[in-house]
């Protein structure tokens, strides 16, 4: 798909070693370059000299050996993910406030987070109180990450209008999909969100 492929393995993931990634690559020359950088770009292995501004950017041999342990229950991960998706639209299909994402015709989604739409909310309801509602019922959830036009730390960088960003911040909350949910738990999840919702 490209020349380059870029795999996170922060806490959150699928698939954890704690934090780090992976980078892969089936040209040499990317290789050479990414391991040279993520190992400090030294260009000696007993003098402590670097050719370029490097990165201390490997994982330990503890967190690698947590990433293929953990490699040999991604099936069942995989699994469990799609089964709590499916449930979830399932009970909000028919739900005339929540808008379901599609996958694309190409892709396959892992199913790493359960995220939908909130649309047409009366003025007093929104993502932000949809989310201390579901709080106060003892429910975590999260909304998208701040778009960068918005944040604070990059307010250098300029100020571009993005309103299909902007709209998606506003109106879009992910909920509890963890594949340690049991179906209890989410059926807790959906009945607490429908109860916040309007009826009409």
């Amino acid at each position: 798909m490209a020349d380059l492929g870029c795999f996170s393995f922060n806490g959150n993931k699928l698939l954890t070693t704690g934090g780090g990634g992976m980078i892969v690559t089936n040209n040499e020359v990317y290789a050479k370059t990414a391991k040279h950088l993520t190992t400090q770009a030294k260009c000696s292995s007993t003098e402590f000299i670097h050719d370029q501004v490097g990165y201390n950017y490997r994982l330990t041999n503890i967190q690698a050996a947590m990433g293929c342990a953990q490699m040999e229950q991604i099936h069942h991960h995989l699994e469990r993910k799609k089964e709590i998706a499916n449930r979830y639209r399932l009970a909000f299909a028919d739900n005339p406030k929540i808008q379901l994402f599609d996958n694309a015709d190409w892709a396959v989604s892992c199913e790493w987070l359960f995220s939908l739409k909130f649309n047409d909310l009366p003025t007093h309801l929104d993502r932000t109180i949809i989310q201390k509602e579901l709080h106060m019922r003892g429910i975590g959830s999260r909304p998208l990450w701040q778009p960068m036009h918005l944040s604070p730390a990059h307010t250098d960088l300029g100020y571009f209008e993005c309103p299909v960003a902007d709209d998606l911040y506003a109106s879009v909350l992910s909920l509890p999909c963890s594949v340690g949910l049991t179906v209890s738990q989410q059926d807790y999840v959906i009945e607490s969100l429908l109860s916040i919702l309007p009826d009409h």
